[in-house]
């Protein structure tokens, strides 16, 4: 990946990430924030019982708006937003070629913007519950549970987030949410171009897709799906929001 410039120009996919409290040092800032969300957004962020998932919803709906908004050439709080069928996030504005989704996960929030370019999302925190065992040969491929062995018990889980945060993306990008049997997406990651196989049900699924995985920090995976309608590969970029690219509530 490279760094994305303010905009994603056709065929860009841009991906910025950022930490709550690094945009609001204070609960007044972040007070303030709350003015961007319709009142169901409100209602939805005043469910969540812990502070720090309140904080990352809020974080990833004024990231959607300013950089949407952005790259619509509007206000943040002028465009329409909408949600899919199964919750994924669209701009309720025919034929305006951009498309967003977002991800969370421990304290990071991650926004992925297209122009021409179909997009999934995913983040996860590497340190995060034990992993069940049972779930590699739940959701993973054959070739994905051999992958994943040769690990052995050290790094086995590590490997298996990888997967999982690749499946993830991809499901967000299609809208499809956990439908689609998870084994039968089997991702290869041993040369530098990761790969997507389709297996079973799922044998014939468009092929068009590239995929992008790395880590943020230390604790975290961001997995990007996006493909074209022209099947040519989408530019990938990822980096922190810079200074200015966010209202500032201080």
């Amino acid at each position: 990946m490279t760094a994305p410039s303010s905009c994603p120009e056709p065929g860009d996919v841009r991906v910025w990430y950022a930490r709550p409290r690094e945009v609001w040092p204070t609960a007044a800032a972040a007070a303030r924030a709350l003015d961007w969300l319709q009142p169901a957004e409100r209602a939805r962020h005043d469910r969540y019982r812990r502070e720090a998932d309140r904080a990352m919803f809020l974080l990833g709906r004024v990231m959607a708006r300013a950089l949407v908004g952005r790259a619509l050439g509007v206000a943040p709080t002028a465009w329409p937003w909408r949600d899919g069928p199964r919750g994924r996030p669209e701009i309720d504005v025919a034929a305006c070629g951009l498309s967003f989704n977002l991800a969370h996960s421990a304290g990071v929030v991650v926004c992925a913007v297209g122009r021409g370019v179909e997009v999934g999302v995913d983040v996860e925190h590497r340190a995060r519950t034990t992993i069940d065992p049972r779930m590699v040969a739940r959701y993973c491929s054959p070739a994905e549970q051999a992958d994943i062995a040769a690990r052995g018990d050290v790094g086995w889980q590590d490997r298996f987030l990888k997967f999982w945060t690749l499946k993830e993306a991809y499901l967000k990008a299609r809208g499809l949410g956990l439908v689609v049997p998870l084994a039968e997406l089997s991702f290869d990651l041993r040369t530098p171009e990761i790969r997507l196989e389709f297996l079973g049900s799922l044998a014939g699924t468009d092929p068009r897709w590239t995929f992008s995985l790395t880590s943020i920090d230390a604790e975290h995976y961001v997995a990007v799906a996006a493909a074209t309608g022209e099947h040519r590969h989408p530019r990938i970029a990822l980096a922190p929001v810079p200074a200015g690219l966010l209202p500032s509530w201080t």
